[in-house]
């Protein structure tokens, strides 16, 4: 049971390879339509087991635990990331990945937008960027980041970073 994404009065539980989340899938719904799309699904032929926890629907998620917990903690607490404040490269990217899959367009184009900060498409910018002086609101650097944002681009299709990660 993860210990934040437990709540007592949802009425699913999600599975990862790691965690179980025991959310609502009015949340779910209300944010992504591939959710609104899974939830609302035909039940299952009666000769095929359906899963149940505690009496509730269990559905399988094949993401990476950390990238869904980024997306849960996001759909229930805003703060969690807000554009253009300083974040980690681990919520940002995992974000990415989830706004990509689960189609939710506005919170993918807040972050690529977030990284375009340091990984413009124009020239003009791209020079403000690599300014020693410019103090960019995205995350720690690390080793090999810009090698990690061009697999990142090309993973979530945001081809709008590669000219300036490459």
């Amino acid at each position: 049971r993860h210990p934040k994404l437990w709540f007592k009065d949802g009425n699913i539980i999600l599975t990862t390879n790691a965690s179980m989340f025991r959310v609502h899938q009015g949340v779910l719904s209300m944010h992504s339509s591939v959710f609104d799309d899974l939830f609302s699904l035909p039940q299952q032929d009666s000769d095929k087991v359906n899963l149940t926890f505690d009496g509730l629907s269990v559905v399988e998620i094949s993401d990476a635990d950390a990238d869904f917990t980024h997306l849960l903690r996001f759909f229930y607490d805003r703060r969690y990331y807000q554009g253009g404040t300083p974040t980690t490269f681990e919520i940002i990217s995992g974000l990415l990945r989830m706004s990509t899959k689960y189609q939710l367009d506005e919170l993918r184009a807040e972050i690529i937008s977030h990284l375009a900060l340091a990984y413009p498409s124009t020239l003009e910018k791209y020079i403000e960027a690599v300014e020693p002086k410019a103090q960019l609101p995205l995350f720690p650097p690390f080793e090999g980041q810009h090698f990690t944002i061009v697999a990142l681009a090309r993973e979530t299709d945001a081809s709008t970073l590669l000219p300036a990660a490459l």
